[in-house]
């Protein structure tokens, strides 16, 4: 499934930089007849919006791109956040072998709950950090247990010389895979975190109400939204209007699945 990372791409590079209209009323373009005008939710399907609308009347095929967009530039921000940290930790911790790790989605819902909502980022680079120390901590215990490591560390050799002269030259030609498989975790985890209401932008409030009713209605819009924070709107509404739960999910899944056979096709070819 590898080959769909350079459509996924492209979709979310070509996505309008301008935020999605939001529609009380739907309308083809350039109609003006009261009789043409469609109150949304469109379903998918619709002429008007063949790939559905949300319930503010914007258009999937402008609200997903822009989505994937902010998901890929999200997770890549906490990748780089994140991947330098962890790289150090694993190789401190698997020279050490000390100690056992700590659930990378356990600590990420519980730091998230600790800390909030604003704190969303810095969760999501720390759970990269874990993840990728992990994984690294892995690699660098494999080579360790080589015999021109134990023999290096026998001669007395530092630690730090061995780790730079003999562990080091081992290790970076598989940091690639390392990282495409953490990166393909974030998408997993913002999935995760979206069903739960974790998100990472603000909502814009809005209160209305039409002259009938003194009590007036709130609603929250989901501006500049990735595509976990699309699940977090969505799962109130899916019975209704389930599609507005597929597609993020959707796009989430095969970025997850794609990465994970291009770090497959990877190792295949290093090995």
């Amino acid at each position: 499934m590898r080959w769909l990372l350079l459509p996924l791409l492209l979709v979310a590079l070509l996505a309008p930089r301008a935020e999605c209209p939001v529609r009380a009323l739907v309308a083809p373009p350039g109609v003006t007849d009261a009789a043409a005008l469609r109150t949304p939710p469109l379903r998918v399907g619709d002429p008007l919006a063949p790939l559905g609308t949300d319930r503010f009347g914007r258009d999937a095929a402008c609200v997903l791109p822009r989505a994937l967009g902010r998901s890929l530039g999200l997770a890549l921000w906490a990748l780089a956040w994140g991947a330098l940290p962890g790289v150090l930790l694993g190789l401190w911790r698997g020279w050490h072998g000390r100690g056992a790790w700590v659930p990378e989605l356990p600590a990420l819902l519980v730091a998230a709950l600790l800390l909030g909502r604003g704190s969303f980022r810095l969760v999501l680079a720390g759970a990269v950090a874990l993840l990728t120390a992990r994984l690294v901590s892995a690699q660098v215990a494999a080579v360790r247990r080589e015999g021109f490591v134990e023999g290096a560390a026998a001669l007395g050799g530092p630690a730090a010389h061995i780790l730079r002269v003999h562990v080091w030259p081992h290790l970076h030609p598989r940091l690639p895979a390392v990282l495409g498989s953490v990166l393909s975790a974030v998408f997993l985890w913002l999935m995760e975190l979206g069903v739960l209401g974790f998100h990472d932008q603000p909502t814009l409030t809005v209160a209305f109400t039409d002259g009938l009713d003194t009590v007036p209605d709130v609603t929250a819009v989901p501006l500049n939204a990735d595509l976990g924070q699309l699940i977090s709107f969505s799962r109130w509404t899916w019975l209704d209007t389930p599609e507005g739960l597929a597609w993020p999910v959707l796009l989430l899944t095969l970025l997850t699945l794609a990465l994970k056979d291009a770090v497959r096709a990877g190792r295949r070819s290093r090995d």
